[in-house]
C-alpha cells in the first residue's frame, strides 16, 4: 500500500444510489471509516486525519458542500443512471470520478484514491524532476516527426530532426539538417497549400496544413505539418518547430469513401438512364431509394413503384442476410396478393427463380409451369422475374416480380439487375447507420436437428418435451439452464444420478429436479462451457424461448443485430448440425434504465404492498437477525400481523417477477 509513504486512511460518505456495502468492501485494502451524512465529513475529516474522502453521489451539491469542507482530496463515485456527470463533479472540485459501470464495479476505485492523495503528497515534486534531459528525451522519442528550423540563418534550415521524423521520411539527420524541409516536396504537392504555409511563417504565425510529400526513395505520403514560432528573451521569433504526422492511411480511406459515394451516385444515374428505356416501368423507383428512411419503407416503396408501373402486377422482397433455410415474403404490393401468405420457397430448390437468384446472385426470370415458378401455392401469373439484392460481398433479399407477359426481354432482365444493385447499396448503408443508432433488435427463430445435442439426448432419455424457464451464467463459466416438463417425468428424474460431464450427455456437468408448487417438473441443466445457449450469450445474444423433444431443438435468441445474427448462425453450424434458421423479426426494444425498472415495478405495486416493503426495507426487517419484528410494522400500517405479511409477500413476488423478466427483455 503505498500512496507513497505511508496507509491511505480513507473516509467514505455513501448517497442512496449506491451500494453501500459493495462501496465499502471495495475500499477494504485501504484504512476505511464510514460518515453518516455529508454535514459531518468536515468534522470527521479532520478529527480522523483522513488522506481522502470518496463520496457516492448522483447530486451536484453533494460535491460541493464536501469539496468545501475538507482540506484533502475528493474522490466522487458517480452512478450509472444518475444526472450528475463527471464533468460536473470535476469542476465542482473532484480529484477524480470514477464512474461505476459493468466493466469496473469498484475494482479499481482503491488505486484511484492512492493515485488522488499520492499527488497531494509528491506532485509537485514530481514535476519539478522533469529535467531538461528528460524534455530532450520525450522529444527525441515522441512518436509523431519532430523538426526545428532556424530562423537566423539563410532559408530557415532544419537544426534538429528527431529519430521519428528520420523513420517517416528515410532520410537521416545528416541528410536533413542543414537544409529547408521544402526538400519534402515533389511534383504533385500542392502549391496553394504550401504558399499557405510559407505565409504564416513569414507572418511569424501557427499553421497547419496537409501535403503530400515525398520520402527518401520517392514514394509519396500524406503528411499534416503543424508549425509553431518560437521567441528569444526578446520577443523576436528565433525558431520554428514544427510537428510531422503520417495521415497517409486516412486521406486514402477517405478517398475510398468519396469513390464509394460517386460510385452510388453513378449507379443511381445509370438505373435512371436504363428506366427511362421501359415506357416508364420503373419512372420513379429512384426517388424511393433516395427518400425512403429505413429499409422497410425502402422495400415497401420498391414494391409499390415496380407494381404501380402497370406492366407488372405483383411484387414481393424476401431476406437472405442471414441465410434463412427458406425465403418469405416480408414486404409486397399489387394485385392478388393473398397467395404470398403461404409462399416458402426452398432455398436449395434449383428450379425456383427466386432460389436460383439468391444461390447464383444474378437475375433470373421465369415462365409458369416450364421454368419451374412455385406450383404450391398456386402463382396466378405467367411470368416471374428475381432479383437479388447485392451489395459487394452481401446478399441482403430477393426481389420477386410477377407477371402476365409471356416473356421477359433482356432488356428488362439489365434494368431489374442495376435496379437489384442500387436497392442492395441502399439496403447496406440503412443497415450500417441502424447498427450505430438504433435501437430496435433482431428476434432469431432457430431449429437445431441435431440428435447429438445434450437437451435432444435428455429429452429422449427422459421422454419428454422441455420448455424453457430462464438461465443463469456463472463464475466459473457454466451456465444454468431451467427447463420444465408438464406433467414431471420420471425418466429425466432417474437421469439426474447419471450425469456427470461426460458419457451420454457430454457437456452436460448436472441434472437437478427443483421443487415447485404447481404440478409442473422443474429441472436445473447446468452446461460446461460451449453449448448452444453459451454460444447465444457469446453473440451478444438472449434466449427468450426454448423447447426440446426427440426431434431436437428449437429456440428465440435476440441478438443486437445482423452481424451478430450472422455471427451467432455462423457458430452455431459449426458446433451442430441441422441448424436452420425459420424466421427472422425486427424488434424495438430500447434498453430499460434503473430508473425505468423501478418506475415499472412500482406502477404495479398497490398502495399497501408499496407501504409494506418501504417500511420492511427502512425498518431492518429483511436484516437478520430482524431489527424490527413483522408484529411492529403491522401496529405502523395499523393492519393485522398476516395482513401485513400478505401484504409484504405480494409485493416481493412483483418485485422478483419484474427482475426476471427484465432477463428475457
Amino acid at each position: 500500500m503505498d500512496a507513497t509513504s505511508s496507509p491511505v486512511r480513507v473516509l467514505a460518505v455513501v448517497g442512496p444510489a449506491v451500494d453501500r456495502e459493495r462501496l465499502v468492501d471495495a475500499l477494504s485494502p485501504l484504512s476505511v471509516s464510514v460518515a453518516g451524512s455529508v454535514e459531518a465529513v468536515g468534522r470527521r475529516a479532520a478529527d480522523e486525519r483522513v488522506d481522502c474522502v470518496v463520496l457516492a453521489t448522483d447530486r451536484l451539491a453533494d460535491v460541493e458542500a464536501v469539496h468545501g469542507a475538507i482540506a484533502v482530496p475528493l474522490v466522487v463515485v458517480v452512478p450509472p443512471d444518475g444526472d450528475l456527470s463527471a464533468a460536473a463533479a470535476r469542476d465542482a472540485g473532484a480529484a477524480d470520478v470514477v464512474p461505476v459501470v459493468d466493466s469496473n464495479l469498484f475494482e479499481r476505485l482503491p488505486a484511484r484514491v492512492e493515485s488522488a492523495v499520492a499527488w497531494r503528497r509528491r506532485g509537485a515534486a514530481a514535476a519539478s524532476e522533469i529535467t531538461e534531459d528528460l524534455k530532450e528525451q520525450a522529444i527525441d522519442e515522441a512518436p509523431v516527426g519532430i523538426t526545428v528550423a532556424d530562423c537566423s540563418l539563410p532559408d530557415r534550415p532544419l537544426v534538429y530532426v528527431n529519430e521519428a521524423f528520420e523513420t517517416m521520411t528515410g532520410y537521416s539527420a545528416d541528410a536533413a539538417l542543414g537544409r529547408n524541409c521544402r526538400y519534402l516536396q515533389g511534383p504533385n504537392t500542392d502549391p496553394e497549400r504550401v504558399a499557405e504555409l510559407r505565409r504564416a511563417i513569414e507572418a511569424e504565425e501557427s499553421a497547419s496544413v496537409e501535403l503530400l510529400n515525398y520520402r527518401a526513395n520517392g514514394e509519396t505520403f500524406w503528411n499534416r505539418v503543424d508549425v509553431a514560432p518560437l521567441s528569444g528573451p526578446d520577443g523576436e521569433v528565433t525558431h520554428y518547430v514544427g510537428f510531422q504526422t503520417d495521415i497517409t492511411e486516412r486521406v486514402r480511406a477517405e478517398a475510398a469513401a468519396e469513390r464509394y459515394a460517386a460510385g452510388v451516385d453513378e449507379e443511381r444515374a445509370r438505373l435512371q438512364t436504363l428506366v427511362e428505356h421501359i415506357e416508364g416501368l420503373l419512372g420513379d423507383v429512384t426517388s424511393a431509394l433516395v427518400r425512403a428512411e429505413s429499409r422497410r419503407e425502402l422495400e415497401a416503396a420498391v414494391c409499390d413503384r415496380v407494381t404501380a408501373a402497370g406492366s407488372f402486377d405483383c411484387a414481393w422482397v424476401g431476406h437472405c442476410d442471414l441465410s434463412p433455410a427458406v425465403i418469405v415474403p416480408n414486404e409486397r404490393a399489387g394485385a392478388d396478393t393473398g397467395f404470398l401468405d403461404d409462399l416458402e420457397i426452398d432455398r436449395s430448390d434449383p428450379d425456383d427463380p427466386t432460389a436460383r437468384a439468391a444461390e447464383t446472385r444474378t437475375v433470373q426470370s421465369a415462365t409458369v409451369g416450364e421454368g419451374g415458378v412455385s406450383a404450391e401455392p398456386v402463382v396466378p401469373f405467367d411470368s416471374a422475374i428475381a432479383v437479388p439484392l447485392v451489395h459487394r460481398e452481401t446478399l441482403y433479399g430477393v426481389l420477386t416480380v410477377y407477371t402476365d407477359a409471356a416473356e421477359l426481354d433482356e432488356q428488362v432482365r439489365v434494368v431489374f439487375g442495376t435496379l437489384g444493385r442500387a436497392v442492395g447499396a441502399a439496403i447496406d448503408a440503412f443497415e450500417s447507420r441502424r447498427s450505430l443508432l438504433s435501437d430496435e433488435r433482431l428476434e432469431l427463430e432457430i431449429e437445431v436437428r441435431d440428435e447429438t445435442q445434450p437437451l435432444v439426448r435428455l429429452a429422449v432419455a427422459g421422454a419428454c418435451a422441455l420448455d424453457y424457464e430462464g438461465a443463469i451464467s456463472h463464475d466459473d463459466g457454466t451456465l444454468s439452464l431451467f427447463v420444465s416438463t408438464d406433467p414431471p417425468t420420471d425418466g429425466l428424474a432417474d437421469v439426474e444420478a447419471d450425469v456427470d460431464g461426460d458419457g451420454d450427455f457430454p457437456g452436460v456437468a448436472g441434472v437437478t429436479r427443483l421443487p415447485r408448487g404447481d404440478g409442473v417438473g422443474l429441472y436445473e441443466v447446468v452446461f460446461d462451457a460451449g453449448s448452444l445457449t453459451h454460444l447465444v450469450a457469446d453473440a451478444g445474444g438472449r434466449l427468450r424461448g426454448l423447447e426440446a423433444d426427440r426431434d431436437g431443438c428449437r429456440f428465440t435468441a435476440v441478438v443486437p443485430d445482423r452481424g451478430a445474427g450472422r455471427a451467432l448462425l455462423d457458430d452455431l453450424s459449426g458446433a451442430a448440425a441441422g441448424v436452420e434458421l425459420r424466421a427472422v423479426r425486427e424488434r424495438s426494444a430500447p434498453p430499460r434504465t434503473g430508473r425505468g425498472f423501478a418506475a415499472e415495478v412500482n406502477a404495479a405495486l398497490t398502495d399497501r404492498q408499496q407501504t409494506a416493503l418501504q417500511l420492511a426495507h427502512l425498518g431492518g426487517f429483511f436484516e437478520w437477525p430482524h431489527a424490527v419484528t413483522g408484529d411492529e410494522l403491522a401496529a405502523a400500517m395499523d393492519v393485522s400481523r398476516a395482513t401485513f405479511h400478505q401484504h409484504l409477500r405480494a409485493a416481493q413476488r412483483k418485485l422478483v417477477t419484474g427482475f426476471f423478466e427484465e432477463g428475457t427483455r
